[in-house]
């Protein structure tokens, strides 16, 4: 076999964004996404279209429907990081397409930005789509509103690791994916010194990181909690309505 199905293989999502589940089910929990464009490693097969990937970006795992990959053999020679929430894009079979920021586009030889084996036509501004982000917390201001998706890394919802691993994705850095990892990076601060741009961590009861966000002024916060909102921060943690939602653990410096 020499499909997306063959163990070792290289694949490319070719779809706006897919589910990676934690078992081979419709049914499993989401742990994350793809996004379009993103390489993974083909590392298990299942029953059925099932697959197991392991995304290269950051070596998360999960099971995904291979119908949604493609092989590929050698990474493209340019390829672009698409950067606004959403950008809309016409396949050459006629099908529209909303890819997330996040996405990777290849462009070939011929100037062609191409999806997996499909050519691309961008319908929106490039400079819009494409414009870079010099700082993490306008990437992630970019997102406020969003809906929280557990598991989730784009427009159409997302968590709070999600939020903070895609915003500095868009400035070129590659974090881990997940809060407890997360809080592994960079150097610590005192909250005296905390400033814009700065990573809070909150623990649970157990004193376990479950919940991250990034300072946008001293006092405020941009996190995911029900949508991608704003909100107080104190010594003690997040305050919402007079009320203490997260108890903080530490904050750090990317």
């Amino acid at each position: 076999m020499t499909g997306p199905k063959s163990k070792g293989r290289t694949v490319e999502l070719c779809v706006p964004l897919a589910p990676l589940r934690v078992a081979a089910s419709d049914r499993a929990e989401m742990c994350t996404q793809a996004l379009a464009g993103e390489s993974a490693v083909v590392i298990n097969t299942g029953e059925g279209d099932w697959i197991e990937v392991e995304l290269k970006a950051d070596g998360y795992t999960g099971w995904t429907d291979a119908k949604q990959w493609v092989a590929t053999h050698a990474p493209p020679s340019r390829s672009c990081l698409l950067q606004a929430p959403v950008s809309s894009w016409l396949r050459e079979d006629g099908i529209q397409l909303e890819l997330p920021s996040g996405s990777q586009l290849a462009l070939d030889e011929n100037d062609t930005w191409r999806l997996g084996r499909w050519a691309l036509q961008p319908l929106d501004d490039l400079d819009v789509a494409l414009g870079a982000h010099a700082r993490a917390l306008d990437a992630a201001e970019q997102f406020l509103g969003t809906p929280y998706l557990w598991g989730g890394k784009s427009l159409f919802g997302m968590d709070c690791s999600g939020l903070i691993q895609v915003a500095f994705q868009l400035t070129g850095k590659v974090v881990p994916r997940d809060a407890c990892d997360q809080c592994q990076m960079g150097e610590s601060v005192k909250f005296d010194d905390r400033k814009s741009g700065d990573l809070a961590f909150f623990q649970n009861s157990e004193g376990r990181v479950v919940h991250v966000g990034i300072l946008s002024e001293p006092s405020t916060i941009i996190h995911a909690a029900g949508e991608v909102r704003l909100d107080e921060i104190t010594q003690e943690g997040i305050v919402r309505n007079g009320t203490q939602t997260h108890a903080l653990h530490s904050i750090m410096r990317w």
